[in-house]
């Protein structure tokens, strides 16, 4: 039996009082409806930042207070553990191999998390990958498919957009797209 997705509304923070309910937006309920989703539900917004669209940092910083309340829940302890998000902030634990490695400058250190796959509005399938990020330890979506996610999408600095998340045959999908707001007034 398919879920009438089209009157679904996800229990979101509201910037003034922390209570609120945020209508899911029809692209997002189409989106998780093609892709056989479920399990949908509201991340956070954010602003998108011109160092995130800078094309070697294949890196996209998410809300740190929005992950704790909306994502980390959504995860199972071994994804939690797989995306470094067990511990409570700080920095990303660093595997002994890796340490050993440390000395030698990477463009793009390979050091795991959980993968994703990551939509834009146009449905184009980007997989990347869930952790902490090496520099400030916050939570970062990153891989070399970053910069063909921000070409596809079309976004820019400054834009403010939403990030829902859902379950595809078990496994953790994000989607990103203008937020409602925005995009009704545009």
């Amino acid at each position: 039996m398919e879920r009438d997705l089209s009157n679904t509304h996800e229990r979101a923070a509201d910037d003034d009082n922390g209570f609120g309910f945020r209508a899911v937006p029809e692209w997002v309920i189409n989106l998780v409806r093609a892709e056989g989703g479920t399990d949908l539900r509201f991340i956070a917004t954010k602003t998108i930042t011109i160092s995130e669209l800078v094309s070697h940092q294949n890196c996209f910083h998410l809300p740190k207070d929005s992950v704790n309340a909306n994502l980390i829940p959504m995860l199972s302890e071994f994804e939690r553990g797989a995306a470094s998000l067990l511990e409570d902030g700080g920095m990303r634990s660093t595997p002994n191999d890796e340490v050993a490695q440390m000395g030698k400058s990477v463009v793009g250190t390979e050091h795991g998390g959980l993968l994703v796959t990551l939509f834009p509005k146009c449905r184009f399938r980007c997989y990347l990958v869930l952790t902490r990020c090496d520099y400030n330890g916050g939570p970062v979506i990153k891989g070399e498919e970053m910069k063909i996610f921000f070409l596809w999408s079309a976004l820019k600095a400054g834009d403010e957009i939403e990030i829902w998340g859902f379950r595809r045959e078990g496994n953790l999908c994000l989607t990103i797209g203008m937020s409602t707001s925005s995009s009704s007034s545009s």
